[in-house]
């Protein structure tokens, strides 16, 4: 009878547990991580002692949390790494992660202070965050997907920024656009000799060309005058001498 008691006591307190990091975990994500653990035991529908017998702290409760949500991140970058479309699988990921920071403010946090990019998850040991992400970055780039002046850090970095506007906009679709915009700076330029472009005959414009003229009369250059029309002589002298020419043809 007394087996039977303690038995039903540990089946009661693993589900009180399982009711708090759900709620945790939901409150976490909906407000950040200023939630209390005396919100958390109202909300789980328990009491204040019970959340501090699985959780002597909100630290503790936090980093639990926190972990199975980094673990799902870590299990999706798996899932990426088994895709054969390696620049798909690179981008999906990205995307995955800014989707993630924009549904949960509590991931939102973890990564914008970028501890848990590089320290090894508390459950598996393995950076979950960082590892499928450095790995589908080199990928990428021996592909040619991926421009090759960037590395892991850059990316996190770009990532951090996009946690930062999570944080500050309040539009969803806004910071999923922006997001995009810098996802796009990450592909290698494409050969632009192979585009299907056509390239358009210059037209010759509709201009004629003016040619330097001498004088006929001494062979000096011939001024520019003030309305564009060429002159016929360089002087008066010139012009003078080339009618008395004429008339004495005449």
């Amino acid at each position: 009878m007394q087996q039977s008691t303690q038995r039903a006591e540990r089946v009661d307190a693993q589900r009180n547990r399982l009711k708090v990091l759900e709620t945790a975990d939901r409150l976490f994500g909906e407000r950040g991580t200023t939630v209390s653990l005396g919100e958390i035991a109202t909300a789980a529908g328990v009491g204040a002692g019970t959340v501090y017998r699985h959780f002597p702290t909100k630290d503790a409760l936090l980093a639990t949390v926190l972990d199975q949500r980094l673990v799902q991140l870590g299990e999706y970058g798996a899932e990426m790494l088994g895709r054969d479309d390696i620049e798909t699988a690179f981008f999906d990921y990205l995307e995955f992660l800014t989707g993630q920071s924009l549904a949960n403010r509590a991931i939102c946090e973890a990564l914008a202070a970028r501890g848990d990019w590089q320290e090894p998850s508390k459950l598996n040991g393995r950076c979950v965050i960082d590892s499928p992400l450095s790995t589908l970055l080199e990928r990428a780039q021996r592909a040619g997907a991926v421009r090759s002046d960037v590395d892991a850090q850059d990316v996190r970095a770009l990532l951090s920024g996009c946690v930062g506007m999570a944080q500050s906009l309040e539009s969803p679709e806004r910071v999923r656009r922006l997001s995009a915009i810098l996802w796009e700076g990450l592909r290698a330029e494409r050969n632009t000799e192979s585009r299907n472009e056509t390239q358009l005959p210059i037209k010759a414009r509709n201009e004629t060309l003016v040619t330097k003229r001498n004088c006929p009369v001494c062979g000096d250059p011939l001024p520019d005058t003030a309305t564009g029309r060429p002159a016929k002589y360089c002087s008066a002298a010139c012009r003078q001498k080339a009618f008395r020419e004429k008339r004495k043809t005449a």
